[in-house]
């Protein structure tokens, strides 16, 4: 049972000096919790926000064919008066015992003026050593051969060639 007694000397508590705050998580593990919320948060706003779209995400662009790229090329080439010949083999000397026969798409044989469209097959043909061979020859006496790689774009694909030929006629080759 409860016993009730008198108190005959009361002591004065002693409480810890300083100032105390309660405890809070570290920072850096308070962050990484909400950073980790507002990440899932923002990525569900973001899925959301696209409206009147469904399916698959558009395809990128295929490089032009090489029928493409001639139609473009032949053009540029008759609208400053060349008239080329398609499909026209021409040897190159890679070294003194070393020729390669390769097949230009377009050459004009009194102007020594072509072109070549790197595509498909025409990449086993012409290897590093033979563009490097036709690039110093146009730098030479020619033949003046533009070797282009797959593009994406007819209009850079013309732009290219329109540089290449008013490069030859600023030189005095055509």
């Amino acid at each position: 049972m409860l016993r009730v007694r008198q108190i005959r000397a009361y002591a004065v508590p002693r409480y810890p000096k300083g100032r105390f705050e309660p405890w809070r998580q570290p920072t850096g593990v308070a962050m990484l919790k909400r950073g980790a919320s507002s990440a899932v948060l923002l990525f569900l706003l973001d899925s959301c926000g696209e409206t009147g779209t469904t399916g698959p995400p558009p395809v990128r662009p295929d490089f032009l064919t090489e029928n493409e790229a001639r139609v473009a090329i032949n053009q540029v080439f008759t609208n400053n008066g060349i008239q080329l010949t398609a499909d026209v083999p021409l040897d190159v000397v890679v070294a003194p015992d070393d020729t390669v026969t390769v097949s230009l798409d377009g050459y004009n044989d009194s102007l020594k003026v072509g072109y070549e469209y790197l595509a498909g097959a025409d990449l086993d043909t012409f290897t590093t050593s033979v563009i490097a061979k036709m690039d110093s020859a146009t730098a030479d006496a020619g033949p003046y051969v533009k070797i282009t790689e797959e593009i994406v774009e007819e209009g850079a694909l013309t732009q290219i060639m329109q540089n290449f030929i008013d490069t030859l006629k600023a030189h005095g080759a055509i």
